[in-house]
């Protein structure tokens, strides 16, 4: 789960999306997109949906730019930052994916470049 969506549908709580839209003044598709990861919002955005929810705009933020780059989370997370939960669990399974899968039958040799070689 995309980390802005899961804090997204917490704050939304029981309440339809319809209402929760309404509330930020935001379009229904927008908070949809936002809630499933398809959309990311400007800062201004979300510091806008902050302040309506009386959520910290700082987790809001960065939650937002970490479901944007999985590997700041991951830089994020190695520097000892609290990264809020989610999406890793999707970068882990790529990696995972990428270490085990063989390389294609077809795929030519990976070619190296010296700084003095001709183009």
């Amino acid at each position: 789960m995309m980390r802005l969506g899961a804090i997204l549908k917490r704050a939304r709580g029981k309440e339809s999306r319809v209402q929760f839209a309404r509330k930020l003044e935001l379009s229904y598709t927008f908070v949809r997109a936002m809630e499933h990861g398809l959309r990311f919002p400007s800062d201004k955005v979300l510091l806008d949906i902050a302040d309506r929810l009386g959520e910290d705009s700082e987790e809001l933020l960065l939650a937002a730019y970490c479901d944007r780059s999985p590997l700041l989370a991951e830089v994020l997370k190695a520097r000892g930052v609290a990264v809020p939960p989610g999406g890793e669990e999707e970068l882990e399974e790529q990696s995972a994916a990428q270490a085990s899968a063989p390389p294609p039958a077809s795929a030519p040799p990976p070619q190296v470049i010296r700084a003095n070689d001709p183009f």
